[in-house]
């Protein structure tokens, strides 16, 4: 039995034996043996006063009132436990502490929200983003001290998988990236960074790429005309001069499908969402088919390709633009399927979705290689890619085109098992067949 029980139990049984000795004295045992139990009532009364008023007017780091029994154990216990939370307490403020010292010499700017979006705290350079002013604007919602509707919407909307462009303007105008995200019981933490000068160097990157692809093409249409002039007027019996106007013509094609992918790229990068004018109703059945068809001339007939799309099948969208993904996806795949090699096109309707799947037999690629393959010039076989001929901007187009259609791109692949990549289209674009 445990000791402080034990003590209790002792006296209680001490005070009833003096209690019933008492009552045989006075020849009235039943009362003695009352008036122990009182006694003992009066004791355990007395000491849970002093307990209560020991947790009342705290602090609990002074030594509890009641030593021994029961009550005495509870209280080393509630000293004991205090002293460990109120530890660990003070480690928590520690570590908020620095962690707000650590935000505070961030030059992104971070606002911690309550409900309601009302500030709880803000670190300094929120004063040189926002305007932002702590602690003189906590407690107020943030709406009322940035006031943009979009920006209100946003954190409202509560869905920050992607990050909000803030235009602020002013003497001195600036874009701001808005990221937000929830936590605890309906609080938010906001981080804003100032891309302007990004954003201007990224916008000069692709007026550079656009305007170098436009002013390469003249010269080298007309060195492609007169490598065609020469390969007429020259003597076909020169196999060295015919294999070097070859080559100079292969190259020339090559040059030109680059520069056309690389204006293409950058016209997709402008903007990430098309004129809705500038849409169709496209039959895609017979897109695909024309794509299929030019495909397998392209490959001599090498390749088995066949196509599953339910007739009347129509997608809404800028036409150059699907047109553009489906044949990046289909040629491809040819590209790296070997002779014989089996290619599948599918266009369907499925679990909410307009899919588009191009699957293959052929040499697949290492996982490792596939969060890249949609970037710009990317190779995972240098020595190949640059004996098939391709620009390295094919899949960029792809993901660029998807995403002002609101599409996205999914690939799976593995080394010797070909590869699938799936084009997700919303519903709403499809039209023409049953969407189940």
């Amino acid at each position: 039995m445990p000791a402080s029980p034990a003590r209790d139990l002792l006296l209680l049984g001490a005070l009833l034996l003096a209690g019933l000795l008492l009552g045989d004295v006075s020849g009235n045992a039943g009362a003695g043996l009352a008036g122990g139990v009182l006694v003992y009532l009066l004791i355990s009364y007395r000491r849970m006063a002093k307990l209560q008023r020991w947790l009342a007017d705290g602090p609990l780091e002074r030594d509890p009132p009641v030593q021994g029994g029961m009550l005495g154990d509870v209280a080393d216990r509630m000293q004991h436990t205090h002293a460990r939370l109120q530890k660990q307490l003070e480690e928590a403020d520690a570590a908020v502490l620095r962690l707000r010292e650590s935000y505070a010499a961030l030059k992104d700017g971070i606002v911690m929200l309550g409900p309601d979006n009302t500030i709880e705290w803000s670190n300094a350079s929120a004063l040189t983003l926002l305007g932002l002013r702590y602690p003189q604007d906590a407690g107020q919602p943030l709406g009322n001290l940035v006031r943009d509707p979009d920006f209100t919407a946003y954190l409202a909307a509560s869905d920050f998988e992607h990050s909000f462009e803030l235009e602020i303007g002013g003497s001195a105008a600036r874009t701001l990236e808005v990221q937000a995200t929830s936590f605890g019981a309906n609080r938010k933490v906001i981080f804003i960074r100032d891309v302007t000068a990004l954003n201007r160097l990224e916008t000069m990157r692709r007026d550079f790429v656009a305007n170098i692809s436009h002013e390469l093409r003249t010269p080298l249409t007309v060195i492609a005309g007169y490598v065609g002039t020469l390969q007429d007027l020259l003597p076909q019996d020169s196999p060295v001069i015919a294999k070097v106007l070859g080559q100079m013509q292969q190259q020339s094609v090559r040059m030109e499908n680059l520069l056309r992918d690389l204006m293409l790229l950058s016209t997709l990068e402008g903007t990430e969402s098309d004129d809705s004018s500038a849409e169709e109703s496209i039959a895609v059945c017979a897109m695909l088919d024309s794509i299929r068809e030019n495909a397998l001339a392209a490959c001599g007939g090498e390749r088995q390709i066949t196509l599953e799309c339910a007739p009347g099948l129509r997608l809404r969208g800028p036409r150059l633009q699907i047109e553009s993904i489906f044949a990046n996806l289909v040629f491809n795949a040819v590209k790296y399927t070997g002779a014989g090699g089996k290619i599948r096109v599918v266009f369907e309707a499925s679990g909410g979705h307009a899919l588009f799947r191009v699957s293959d037999d052929g040499i697949g690629i290492d996982p490792v290689h596939i969060p890249r393959l949609t970037e710009r010039f990317y190779r995972v076989d240098k020595s190949r890619s640059a004996e098939s001929g391709g620009t390295g901007l094919g899949l960029a187009i792809v993901k660029h085109a998807l995403k002002r259609v609101d599409g996205e791109l999914q690939i799976e692949s593995r080394p010797g098992a070909g590869s699938t990549f799936t084009c997700r289209f919303p519903l709403a674009r499809l039209s023409g067949a049953a969407q189940g």
